[in-house]
């Protein structure tokens, strides 16, 4: 039942592929689409006015989560059509696409042949981000989690790997990782997923408990690596900037981990509407999105 289930949705998905290389990228189809998701699955707008009360509180999640959840959904509508887009474009196509900077702290870093972590978070369009990093500046691996339709998985994989972006899955994935770092292929970690209790530990995430991956402290501490906070914006040009912050390994800060936090948490502040707020980040509270 469940492969017949699969088998309509990649249906779904070859049919209206042409539709969305065509359109994807505009503002109104964007729009438009994210209306009508918004109307039909109701259960998104739970989960965004519960993580807007948590970090703005109940008065500013109250007036406006329909607005931000009509923006999440434009959003990961935007980061699908990415995904779909890239399948035809070259490493051509993308240096039209995204401007860097600092680029010159990375270009430093990969000059002693070692690899480099590079953290982030799902902020505008991730896909854009590593795909602009690993075609324009160094090729690497990221941990993706394996989509639950294998069809579409596949397509999700070959999108970014056509691009010299390795995909690890999630299970077994430092074991992997280390393989890579050790023959200095720089990773790619998106650091605001929720993570199960006894996989990583749990700190303040706007004030409130949340578990967290520590791999990219483990793996710099272990290997001596930089760790370099990556994101991504859409400009008025209609380019893409990928914006590298300072680096630092985890030795060289008291409190790695609530360090990255702290950087994560300034990042969605200033890019309020950019956030993937219909995420459940901290599902690890029992009963906390019923």
């Amino acid at each position: 039942m469940k492969n017949l289930k699969y088998r309509f949705e990649y249906l779904l998905f070859l049919f209206f592929k042409p539709l969305i290389q065509f359109f994807g990228e505009n503002r109104f189809f964007l729009t438009f689409f994210s209306y009508i998701i918004y109307y039909i699955l109701r259960r998104y707008r739970k989960i965004v006015r519960k993580n807007l009360e948590v970090v703005f509180g109940k008065r500013f999640a109250r007036d406006n989560y329909q607005k931000i959840t009509k923006e999440c959904i434009k959003n990961l509508l935007l980061n699908l059509v990415t995904v779909i887009k890239n399948i035809n474009r070259t490493n051509e196509d993308i240096s039209k696409l995204v401007e860097f900077k600092n680029r010159k702290v990375v270009d430093k870093i990969l000059k002693n042949g070692k690899s480099v972590i590079f953290t982030s978070g799902h902020i505008g369009n991730w896909e854009m981000l590593v795909v602009g990093v690993a075609s324009q500046i160094v090729p690497g691996v990221g941990v993706a989690e394996k989509l639950k339709n294998p069809y579409l998985n596949k397509i999700l994989f070959e999108s970014r790997e056509r691009f010299r972006i390795g995909v690890i899955p999630m299970k077994g994935a430092l074991r992997k990782l280390v393989y890579s770092i050790r023959k200095g292929v720089p990773v790619f970690i998106i650091m605001d997923q929720a993570v199960n209790p006894g996989r990583g530990t749990e700190k303040d995430f706007f004030g409130f408990p949340a578990i967290h991956t520590e791999t990219p402290q483990y793996l710099s501490k272990k290997y001596d690596l930089f760790i370099v906070p990556t994101f991504i914006k859409q400009q008025d040009n209609g380019k893409y900037l990928i914006e590298f912050e300072k680096p630092f390994k985890a030795d060289e800060v008291q409190d790695c981990l609530h360090h990255e936090i702290d950087i994560l948490e300034k990042r969605i502040i200033e890019n309020t509407e950019q956030w993937l707020w219909c995420h459940k980040r901290w599902k690890n509270h029992k009963d906390f999105y019923k």
